[in-house]
């Protein structure tokens, strides 16, 4: 499994302000990545909240890159009175085509097991 999502900017993005937008795009966004990073959490029934920039590796190109994304993984059942929080880190890439609007993440690979043979 290997999610993408995409990020809708308000205004075009400059190549030479890149560096200085992707941060204020992330925090504009974290309800997004909140949900985006809750699609590598829910098999372990949990969701992640509190998404924020840990790291900022720049590749060749400032156009794309990865970020080190940290967040707090949430378990919560008000059946069984289960509210816990665990921090968590994920590597994403971006890929950015300025000038455009959108910031296309990936997430890791997580290869996904086949099912049992009877």
């Amino acid at each position: 499994m290997q999610e993408k999502w995409i990020l809708r900017c308000k205004e075009t993005l400059h190549k030479r302000k890149l560096h200085e937008e992707i941060p204020l795009i992330i925090e504009e966004n974290k309800k997004e990545l909140a949900i985006f990073l809750s699609l590598y959490t829910k098999s372990e029934g949990a969701i992640a909240e509190n998404v924020k920039v840990l790291d900022w590796k720049k590749s060749s190109s400032i156009l794309n890159g990865s970020l080190r994304l940290g967040f707090d993984k949430v378990f919560y059942n008000a059946c069984i009175n289960i509210h816990e929080t665990e921090q968590e880190q994920m590597d994403v890439n971006y890929v950015a085509n300025a000038p455009t609007t959108e910031i296309i993440l990936t997430g890791p690979y997580i290869p996904e097991r086949d099912p049992d043979e009877i």
